[in-house]
């Protein structure tokens, strides 16, 4: 491979770093949102739906959603031939369609997999209105704190709710509440909802920005008392100043919530311990 590299020659694709075998396919995912995955050989449709599966479970911690996304993959399957070429500073290497005949020739399957729907694996948590286990989350918006973040959704009665953990590193950073706008001048973000809706100000009634939107989801007593249990202060956190915006939307008292909160929180923990340790154990007994 080294030699290959300095010559600036191609190579078997069997060859290249990367690949993942899953269910006998190696696979491995390119492109900017690593949007395509590779697979060597010719794998038939359900081998191809099984490891395309595998590799969101295994690669990224996440599972494929029903849909007609999943149903139309199937419309994104190309079999064709390709090699490796080297690559330069940020890719080792990178795929080369050839003809059937060409040097390093190998076959091929490319998977269109950009459209598929994901929520992310998760330990599991109850829903706080009907007690179901919730074992995903999906990144998206929640109320009461700008920007997404892993938010759980009941199967059976479709509440939402912030999440109490996060599992993986989050390597994109959130754009801070202040910017510039186009004219150099200061422009102010809403705490709650980012956007904002109407004039926004400051120490009204917490010392953050608020839109007119937001400041009228809760009454003056419901604000004193969200402010008491700690929203929008330093010892509060992201999830938690979600948890606490949220609840007070569906009537319970933010003392209550916050006291909640805590034990969620507490629980979460020990079944990811438990869950950690059961993977160690698993690991153990699979070594020969």
């Amino acid at each position: 491979m080294t030699n290959l590299d300095l010559d600036q020659q191609p190579f078997p694709l069997n060859r290249a770093p990367g690949f993942t075998s899953f269910h006998g396919v190696p696979v491995v995912a390119v492109g900017e949102y690593e949007e395509t995955l590779i697979m060597l050989g010719r794998p038939g449709q359900r081998t191809i739906l099984a490891a395309t599966s595998a590799q969101y479970r295994a690669i990224y911690g996440q599972r494929i959603l029903p849909g007609p996304d999943l149903d139309n993959l199937s419309h994104g399957i190309r079999r064709t031939w390709a090699r490796a070429v080297p690559g330069g500073d940020y890719c080792v290497w990178h795929i080369e369609e050839t003809a059937a005949g060409a040097t390093h020739a190998q076959p091929v399957t490319l998977v269109d997999a950009e459209w598929l729907t994901t929520e992310d694996v998760a330990i599991q948590e109850e829903c706080p209105t009907c007690g179901r286990a919730s074992r995903a989350t999906q990144y998206r918006w929640s109320p009461g704190r700008i920007g997404w973040s892993p938010v759980r959704r009941c199967r059976y009665c479709t509440i939402q709710w912030p999440s109490a953990d996060v599992y993986r590193v989050c390597v994109y950073k959130m754009r801070p509440a202040r910017r510039r706008d186009d004219d150099g001048d200061a422009f102010v973000r809403c705490f709650a909802c980012g956007p904002g809706e109407g004039a926004i100000s400051t120490g009204q009634p917490i010392d953050q920005p608020l839109c007119e939107s937001c400041r009228g989801q809760h009454a003056p007593d419901t604000w004193q008392a969200l402010i008491a249990a700690g929203y929008a202060t330093a010892r509060s956190d992201v999830q938690r100043d979600r948890w606490l915006y949220t609840m007070a939307l569906r009537g319970t008292p933010p003392a209550e919530a916050a006291a909640a909160w805590a034990e969620r929180r507490e629980l979460v923990r020990r079944r990811a311990l438990a869950a950690s340790r059961k993977a160690k154990d698993k690991a153990k007994e699979a070594r020969p």
